[in-house]
């Protein structure tokens, strides 16, 4: 489960490879919430797919947007140290832009992934929780597990 470039993806926490990251409530509206849900690694729901297209650059230094596959809505760090939400918003707001690097451990292939605006630091699985429902927020950069993810590229 590696992230490769832009495509189709659920991202999965590392410490619970059994949830993805999903636009709670798979509704049509924009400005849900993201949260863990329980992953069904055969048909993943919409709303727990995520495509990942490129902004700018290359490598280490390339910007990806992160949008919903089923809303179209880009995943964005809202505000400091909250919940990440799906809201209509520009795709050049740099709210909606991340960096998504690899950080191994213990042999994992796994990754960080940052956003652009430095003060809302990165994904981070609320309390390293590895309950369902647990929320994803945009949390100032600690580099622990909580903020490690798995890539499931999907057809």
């Amino acid at each position: 489960m590696g992230f490769s470039g832009p495509g189709l993806y659920e991202i999965v926490p590392f410490q619970a490879p059994d949830l993805s990251a999903s636009a709670w409530e798979g509704k049509m509206e924009p400005g849900a919430v993201v949260r863990t849900y329980a992953r069904d690694r055969s048909n993943p729901s919409t709303n727990a797919l995520w495509l990942i297209t490129l902004v700018s650059g290359s490598g280490d230094s390339a910007v990806y947007l992160i949008l919903n596959d089923r809303t179209g809505y880009p995943l964005t760090a809202t505000a400091d140290s909250a919940v990440t939400s799906t809201p209509q918003i520009s795709p050049s707001d740099p709210t909606t832009h991340w960096t998504i690097k690899s950080s191994p451990v213990s042999g994992y292939e796994v990754y960080t992934i940052n956003n652009k605006v430095e003060s809302r630091g990165q994904l981070n699985v609320r309390g390293a929780s590895s309950s369902s429902g647990a929320d994803i927020l945009a949390w100032p950069v600690s580099n622990s597990d909580n903020t490690k993810w798995y890539f499931d590229r999907r057809p």
